[in-house]
């Protein structure tokens, strides 16, 4: 099958969006397909064809367009005060885009079309105007909540307006496009409820993240066996949830650890790092990284992984890739949603400081619990998160 891939992320540098897309095409193109990968070079991506393995470059075809996403502030403003369209989707519609769609449709043949995220789908139209084959929705997770869980965690005033007032947009501007696409892959149970009770009637699969397993296993084994007492977080910083669950551990949580095991570190690394984050975390015990070259060298760090969040959508990427490395995860439930997991098997789930903690602290005084639990993740993560397995479903699921 020939399958054409629209994303608004080119595939560099990699994050939750970008690795979610390409182990998608990858995983097409373990089950024997050729992918076409339509993406948006912007000042924060763009594609760097050396980070696919060989592999997948004779069936991985990608094409792009530039596109200036800069916030304009007065463009905001004007938006906000006068635009039914949300300001954060805006920046991804161009006229130059809509027209690569339609000669990309016109010129080659396509099984399928697939779309990846809300700041595509508001292309479908332009899509359906030239193609009348089938079109597959995959939602990385569902926008408006993120950003009404923005509002309600922010302390600043104006913020928690402008974020709210967003949320609604984006509510009503999905709902637009509802039932539009003939197929809808939600990432997790909650975002596939959501959908349905948005009002979605469309043939629905649950489709996570997925991973390559294969390779995982030949990369984690050269790190086994190193004892080290260090904690390791890794996140976006630039997103407010994450900056509110690091604080919360730092402030909540880490204080506690520290009366049992005085000389433990956190290790902190992410990207987009406000440039008042470093100072507000500053901490003999803390380790401030980061961006980090290679997010899954930093995440098979010895030691256990901490995901404290309250708020979000989708699913943490990071904890799947950590379970895949063998990896000790201490999350919240939040954190943890969309992963059906076995809490105190597979991972750890505690939702208040003491608990949270002294999971920790457990799991730092008994090594081979943490080994237990880490090859439990593995297997979890192999048996319920190859992309391989993953993208087979889809084309069965569409056949």
């Amino acid at each position: 099958m020939n399958i054409l891939q629209i994303a608004n992320k080119a595939i560099y540098p990699p994050d939750g969006g970008t690795q979610a897309i390409l182990s998608m095409s990858k995983g097409y193109i373990r089950n024997g397909h050729n992918v076409h990968l339509l993406n948006m070079t912007t000042y924060k991506h763009y594609n760097n064809v050396s980070i696919i393995e060989k592999e997948y470059l004779d069936h991985l075809k990608i094409s792009t367009e530039e596109i200036n996403t800069k916030i304009s502030t007065l463009r905001l403003l004007l938006n906000f005060f006068f635009s039914k369209k949300p300001y954060i989707a805006k920046r991804f519609c161009t006229n130059k885009f809509s027209e690569r769609i339609k000669e990309l449709l016109k010129t080659e043949n396509f099984d399928y079309v697939q779309i990846e995220g809300l700041y595509v789908l508001q292309y479908i139209k332009i899509i359906k105007s030239v193609y009348k084959g089938e079109i597959v929705y995959r939602p990385h997770n569902l926008e408006y909540k993120i950003w009404e869980s923005n509002s309600k965690e922010s302390d600043n005033i104006l913020k928690k307006i402008y974020f709210k007032v967003l949320s609604n947009k984006l509510r009503k501007f999905e709902h637009s496009f509802l039932n539009l696409y003939d197929y809808i892959l939600p990432i997790s149970d909650k975002d596939a409820d959501n959908f349905k009770k948005e009002g979605n009637i469309k043939p629905v699969l649950l489709s996570p993240y997925g991973i390559d397993t294969k390779n995982i296993t030949e990369y984690q084994e050269s790190y086994s066996g190193i004892v080290k007492k260090q904690i390791n977080y890794i996140g976006a910083l630039d997103w407010i949830p994450n900056q509110k669950g690091i604080f919360w551990f730092i402030e909540e949580c880490f204080p506690l650890i520290l009366k049992e095991i005085p000389d433990i570190k956190l290790n902190i690394a992410g990207r987009n790092a406000p440039k008042w984050f470093a100072k507000k975390i500053s901490h003999r015990n803390i380790n401030f990284i980061g961006e980090v070259e290679n997010a899954n060298e930093f995440i098979q760090n010895p030691g256990p992984i901490v995901v404290p969040l309250f708020s979000g959508s989708g699913m943490r990427i990071k904890i799947i890739e950590a379970m895949a490395f063998k990896k000790t995860v201490i999350a919240t439930s939040v954190a943890a949603e969309g992963i059906n997991f076995d809490n105190n098997v597979n991972i750890i789930i505690e939702n208040n400081p003491e608990s949270f903690a002294n999971s920790i602290i457990k799991i730092m005084q008994n090594s081979d619990l943490e080994e237990e639990i880490g090859t439990q993740a593995f297997e979890f993560a192999r048996k319920n998160f190859d992309f391989e397995n993953i993208t087979a479903n889809i084309i069965s699921f569409i056949k």
